[in-house]
């Protein structure tokens, strides 16, 4: 195993609320958000824990005619298409030791498409969390889907592959190494934006 923790944080319950725009606390049952921490019992990193929870954001005009955008909890509003998405990854350090090393993986739940991640020096992935790297530096090769002709057959020549720049909505992971050892007691929030497919 490396030096690294390497904690994975999936938001499952996304699909879930995508369904049928359930509340998430009639899904919740089913589809909790989890974490798994792969690191022994007594390597220090064990000891930062991390509490993960999505917020809806909302815009709403107040009776002054003011728009204002407010985060709300899911459990309270349908979750549908198009709706914003804020996702907090608060940790904080429980144990007695500086803790290095430190870093999150958060996969992107596929019904998600991302818009940013607020921390401008986390890495991303747009091959499944296979590679990471600035999202400038990252490119997607693309496959054409074969196109039927006129006659209705399909078009037999090889399709070829073409390559562009990734953009946010490529990103399927997101990595943030702390560089920063994360003192006793220590605590702080990664967060990305992603709008529901």
């Amino acid at each position: 195993m490396s030096n690294m923790r390497m904690i994975l944080i999936e938001a499952a319950m996304v699909a879930g609320v995508l369904t049928a725009g359930m509340s998430v606390s009639q899904v919740a049952y089913a589809t909790t958000l989890s974490a798994s921490v792969q690191a022994a019992a007594t390597d220090p990193r064990a000891d930062v824990k991390i509490d993960s929870k999505i917020m809806v954001e909302r815009t709403e005009i107040t009776d002054s005619g003011k728009t204002v955008t407010k985060l709300v909890d899911p459990a309270t509003v349908k979750v549908i298409p198009g709706d914003k998405l804020l996702f907090v990854n608060a940790y904080r350090n429980t144990g007695q030791s500086a803790v290095t090393g430190f870093v999150v993986n958060n996969p992107v739940h596929a019904a998600v498409a991302l818009i940013e991640v607020v921390e401008d020096w986390a890495l991303v992935s747009v091959d499944g969390g296979k590679n990471f790297g600035k999202l400038s530096e990252l490119t997607v090769t693309e496959t054409p889907t074969v196109a039927a002709t006129a006659e209705g057959t399909t078009d037999t020549a090889a399709p070829v592959q073409t390559t562009r720049a990734a953009i946010a909505s490529d990103v399927t992971h997101i990595r943030w190494v702390l560089a920063s050892p994360i003192a006793p007691g220590a605590s702080g929030e990664l967060r990305f934006r992603g709008i529901v497919k």
